[in-house]
């Protein structure tokens, strides 16, 4: 539903540049109402189904204590990764296709990338990324040190989406809600 959003956002966009007429705009906006109305009814499903299960309900509440970790992610996370905790923090990064992979072949040493694990999840981790290097005062400091050092903006997410999904699974692992001095 949030990808055919996304698309049909992308589609007014175009026509409005082309400057359609306004019987189309109206189907357009119509169409929109309808998805935006679909989607926050999942939305109310999806979180009233975590309240019901006490297991699912105390995880929620332990990544919601992870700033830059917001409804959408605990709901992906909870979802796509539900050994998350039980786990090892590179398990659960590659699981999240967070790992990096080499592309090494005898003596030539490639560029490291990441891949596989589940793409969707990824992609919200990578959103969740961006939230956290703003809005998390450890990882916030993480991501300024890196962009000292002159790393390139995706990768400076990327490692900060990686210490998201890292810390998730120790909280998960631990029991407790985050707090500073446990990721520092």
């Amino acid at each position: 539903m949030v990808e055919a959003r996304k698309r049909l956002s992308a589609q007014i966009s175009a026509r409005r540049k082309q400057g359609v007429s306004a019987e189309l705009e109206d189907m357009d906006s119509s169409l929109k109402a309808f998805l935006e109305s679909q989607i926050s009814e999942l939305e109310q499903r999806i979180e009233s189904v975590i309240a019901e299960a006490e297991e699912l309900s105390a995880k929620a509440e332990l990544l919601r204590s992870i700033p830059g970790i917001g409804p959408v992610s605990v709901s992906m996370l909870l979802a796509e990764i539900p050994e998350l905790g039980r786990m090892t923090a590179t398990e659960a990064a590659a699981m999240a296709g967070l790992a990096p992979m080499v592309h090494d072949s005898g003596a030539m040493r490639g560029k490291r990338v990441i891949s596989g694990g589940r793409r969707s999840l990824r992609h919200i981790l990578f959103q969740a990324g961006l939230a956290a290097a703003c809005h998390n005062p450890v990882l916030k400091a993480v991501a300024k040190r890196m962009k000292q050092r002159g790393k390139p903006h995706k990768l400076v997410i990327v490692a900060i989406a990686r210490r998201l999904i890292t810390i998730a699974n120790a909280v998960l692992k631990t029991g407790l809600p985050w707090r500073i001095s446990s990721a520092a």
